[in-house]
């Protein structure tokens, strides 16, 4: 009886874990590609394209407030910060969260478009933070491509 006492209590401190994601997420490992399509088009192909991959779209934004110079060398207007509410995916004794920012800023020939990832795993004393997933990155810039291409 007893130990079912302590794998009670064990379970109810492994669920009470406080995770904190951030909402601007640095270029840690930004994945980017240039599609030479408007800018206009490509935000919308991005929000659509975010949209079919199960992402929600939380805020959209001016980079300048985060990015500082490097956002202040594009012309105003033509760029912008795309925020996607974070995602819980449960693991075994865990949950993975996971959110996006996806940064699109116009070029001289085209849109370049920079989806930044992260994904928060709590552990029981340390949160395992990882900014790749090839798999999701690549899944939203192919299906940017697909709908630029139509």
């Amino acid at each position: 009886m007893r130990k079912m006492v302590w794998i009670l209590l064990l379970l109810v401190c492994v669920g009470c874990v406080t995770v904190k994601v951030p909402k601007y997420l640095k270029d840690e490992f930004p994945y980017k590609k240039k599609f030479y399509a408007s800018f206009e088009d490509t935000i919308t192909a991005t929000q659509r394209a975010l949209k079919e991959a199960g992402w929600h779209v939380s805020d959209i934004s001016s980079p300048t407030v985060f990015e500082g110079s490097q956002a202040a060398s594009v012309p105003q207007g033509k760029q912008v910060l795309i925020f996607t509410e974070i995602r819980q995916t449960p693991l075994i004794f865990s949950s993975r969260y996971m959110s996006l920012n996806v940064y699109v800023r116009a070029s001289d020939d085209g849109t370049d478009v920079e989806i930044r990832y992260i994904s928060v795993v709590p552990m029981f004393f340390k949160n395992s933070e990882s900014y790749k997933n090839d798999t999701v990155a690549n899944k939203i810039l192919e299906r940017i491509s697909g709908l630029l291409e139509k």
